[in-house]
């Protein structure tokens, strides 16, 4: 049987970046995402504009490629283009890692921010948390060490539950987001393709890496361990001086590793396909 989008979308899978590079890696499309192996980095190349979401041609070329269906993983920058063109977003963690780790961000209608600082797009049917699997709670576990999920089980409703808040499969579009972008989101991908959904896309490094690019307001963040002065805005300014930037690290956002090492594979049981488990 030819390989699903998941599947293809699992072997293709190329590490997703933390900050824009330059120049851009090339976009994974169907053909070359089954001829790709898993974890292959592309080769890059020179390109006439800027690799990155607010770029006029790149928006243009990332909608033209995801609307007609001929790329269906996207990273933060082509996400954040695919937001502003009604692609709305499935958030299949669990209800306590929601509410420990942050929701996906989706401001209040009317929020001034963004690459150009005017009202972004957002609304309470741009995001939707339905768990693929479900944990009784998040909490320490003196085997482990470490805080973990418990109780982890499967939803058996998944597919039901998404196609109650998108009855239309046809014109729908349905971004899916786990932690990482990996184990949960291949599984949930193969079950919504299967349920017939036409316009999916799995979004490389999941919430985790979302997050570390795009504020609540939307606006891009400024990359780790980058820092800078801003003598105009509100608030307390740490420095001044040759280097003031050196005294304000500790205002920076300290983010843990975008891999999420969370088994979820036994929890999807069966559900979990191959693609998935070399996720």
């Amino acid at each position: 049987a030819p390989p699903t989008r998941a599947m293809a979308a699992a072997a293709a899978r190329v590490a997703p970046r933390v900050s824009t590079p330059t120049p851009a890696a090339p976009r994974v499309s169907r053909a070359s995402a089954r001829a790709a192996t898993a974890r292959a980095l592309p080769q890059h190349v020179s390109v006439a504009f800027a690799p990155e979401y607010g770029d006029a041609k790149f928006d243009q070329m990332t909608r033209d490629a995801f609307n007609s269906g001929e790329e269906f993983v996207a990273d933060v920058e082509q996400a954040r283009t695919l937001w502003d063109d009604d692609w709305d977003v499935v958030d299949v963690r669990a209800e306590q890692e929601i509410e420990f780790f942050g929701q996906f961000p989706n401001p209040p209608p009317g929020t001034i921010g963004g690459v150009f600082e005017t009202v972004v797009v957002s609304g309470p049917h741009k995001v939707r948390a339905i768990e693929l699997i479900r944990s009784t709670g998040y909490r320490f576990d003196a085997s482990a060490g470490a805080k973990v999920f418990a109780n982890k089980t499967l939803n058996p409703n998944f597919a039901t539950d998404v196609q109650n808040a998108f009855p239309d499969k046809e014109n729908a579009k349905i971004i899916v987001c786990c932690s990482d972008g990996r184990q949960r989101a291949v599984a949930a991908l193969e079950a919504l393709d299967d349920a017939g959904y036409k316009h999916l896309v799995l979004l490389k490094g999941g919430f985790n890496l979302y997050n570390r690019h795009w504020t609540k307001k939307l606006n891009r963040r400024t990359p780790n361990g980058s820092f800078r002065t801003n003598l105009s805005a509100p608030g307390d300014i740490q420095g001044c001086g040759a280097n003031p930037e050196a005294g304000n690290a500790n205002d920076a956002i300290q983010f843990g590793p975008w891999v999420d090492e969370t088994d979820w594979k036994t929890a999807l049981g069966a559900a979990c396909s191959d693609a998935c488990q070399t996720a």
